[in-house]
């Protein structure tokens, strides 16, 4: 692993052609990999562009917010590797810290440039970044190495290597729940064929990316579920209709949501959150 400069990547990742007909995700069970791959929505540049193009409302990330001071202390230098519209560059600003943000969404990063020009968000990489060794005390990576076909074990050594000795990985993924793992034991995932035209992402089994990271150079500090209701409500039928109350913005029925999202998330979580220290 280079102790010095960026990573290099030759080749832009560019994925592949998207598959006729298909206008939403659907999720298959992959048994060589003990994981789901969701097909149908293609992660690339554009998509994150169209799904981001209404616009920006910057608002503060208080999970992220909080999470990250209960490990680091402002002015600590944190990215937002995947930043899409920067809410978490925008928190982690406010509350202190040395924020960095970055995207391959282009379009997007010109829109939070113009929005929010005192936020450093730039067009980026997030397997080969141009910033040096060790240059941050802590890195985020919400939902983005399970979009990434072919693994994403470049993201987690340019983690590695931007990130200080000592410093602090966060991540998100979508991840097995006991929920997801007893509907693959039932069979009720149609069986994955390796294809990849079409792929939107990974849902990953926690053991597996503990035991990556920590391949790499990382220590695993924290897990825990996040997103119970969530995972409940797109895993089963019956809590579906559940949709307009989840996605309410009433005041009542936020509190109710994020009740339901801890009562509910050891069982039927939608992602996990995981800590790791880097070693």
């Amino acid at each position: 692993m280079p102790t010095t400069g960026r990573m290099q990547h030759s080749e832009p990742f560019r994925w592949p052609g998207r598959m006729p007909g298909m206008n939403e995700k659907k999720a298959f069970y992959d048994d060589k990999n003990s994981r789901i791959v969701h097909v149908g929505t293609i992660a690339d540049d554009d998509y994150w562009d169209s799904h981001w193009a209404e616009g920006i409302v910057l608002r503060p990330d208080r999970f992220v917010v909080e999470t990250t001071k209960r490990y680091l202390t402002g002015p600590a230098k944190v990215l937002d590797a995947g930043c899409g519209l920067a809410n978490t560059v925008y928190g982690l600003h406010q509350a202190g810290f040395s924020a960095h943000g970055i995207d391959f969404a282009q379009k997007t990063v010109g829109m939070v440039n113009r929005i929010a020009p005192y936020l450093q968000v730039t067009v980026g990489d997030v397997r080969a970044t141009v910033f040096g060794d060790e240059f941050f005390d802590g890195v985020w990576s919400l939902g983005v190495i399970e979009h990434f076909f072919d693994g994403y074990d470049e993201i987690v050594l340019e983690m590695r290597r931007i990130i200080r000795s000592g410093g602090i990985a966060f991540v998100t993924v979508p991840s097995i729940s006991p929920l997801r793992r007893l509907k693959a034991r039932m069979g009720l995932y149609p069986r994955f064929s390796g294809q990849q035209d079409g792929f939107y992402q990974f849902v990953l089994e926690p053991s597996s990316i503990v035991s990556r990271f920590e391949q790499h150079g990382f220590k695993l500090l924290e897990s825990r579920p996040r997103g119970g209701f969530k995972g409940l409500k797109d895993e089963t039928f019956f809590a579906r209709p559940m949709q307009a109350w989840y996605d309410s913005n009433n005041g009542v029925l936020r509190g109710l949501r994020a009740a339901a999202d801890r009562l509910l998330g050891p069982f039927s979580h939608h992602t996990r959150l995981y800590v790791f220290h880097r070693v």
